[in-house]
């Protein structure tokens, strides 16, 4: 596990769009990019929209939706993806979105980028769902404890399958993620407690990026 402190929102996102750079050098065919919902969209839409033969070869897997209510697919095309498609820079089809109980996709990730939550939660995989038990890559959340509460997401399995040896980044931005941050880094918590701390116990090529000291 490696931690990189980063001044901005914008420094983040110039940082992302140099590695997708990179890596279309280095890889042939599609980048397949795992993203989130939320704030955390914004910053990343921009590093892929940064170069458009990026663009043109990226596949953005929205790793979690909301099933009512404001939807996070929304959140992605205001960030910047709906202009994408409108321009001819991407396709449509370059953005996939959770279903449940359907593969979300069928290779792995190259890149997995995601926002933790203040109680350390990462997707709609919240603290006291940490499971071992399924096969399921995209499960449907009935309850969930920050609102809208029907949400689709991918399994703690998901994500060992599609990201395992990959690199992912955690993102806790905000004097709020403090304390997530401060547990992720020093408590001996699990998953069951605190679900980020799933990346720190599987063979995961993981990085923390945050803008606080700690």
């Amino acid at each position: 596990m490696k931690t990189l402190r980063i001044a901005s929102q914008e420094a983040y996102s110039a940082m992302v769009a140099d590695d997708l750079s990179t890596l279309s050098k280095s890889k042939e065919g599609n980048l397949h990019i795992a993203v989130p919902g939320g704030r955390s969209a914004r910053s990343l839409i921009a590093a892929v929209l940064a170069s458009s033969s990026v663009a043109r070869r990226t596949i953005l897997y929205l790793v979690d939706e909301r099933l009512e209510g404001e939807r996070n697919v929304d959140t992605l095309l205001e960030a910047g993806l709906k202009d994408a498609f409108d321009n001819g820079v991407m396709e449509s089809h370059q953005l996939k979105v959770p279903h449940p109980g359907k593969s979300l996709s069928d290779r792995p990730f190259d890149r997995v980028y995601l926002g933790v939550g203040e109680d350390g939660h990462f997707a709609s995989l919240f603290p006291g769902s940490f499971t071992t038990d399924g096969r399921k890559e995209v499960i449907f959340v009935s309850d969930s404890p920050k609102p809208p509460k029907r949400r689709a997401t991918l399994s703690y399995w998901g994500f060992e399958k599609l990201a395992l040896g990959k690199p992912v980044a955690l993102l806790y931005f905000g004097e709020s993620k403090r304390e997530a941050l401060q547990r992720m880094l020093y408590s001996s918590e699990g998953p069951l407690s605190l679900p980020s701390s799933f990346f720190k116990d599987l063979d995961f090529d993981l990085t923390i990026i945050t803008d606080l000291e700690h």
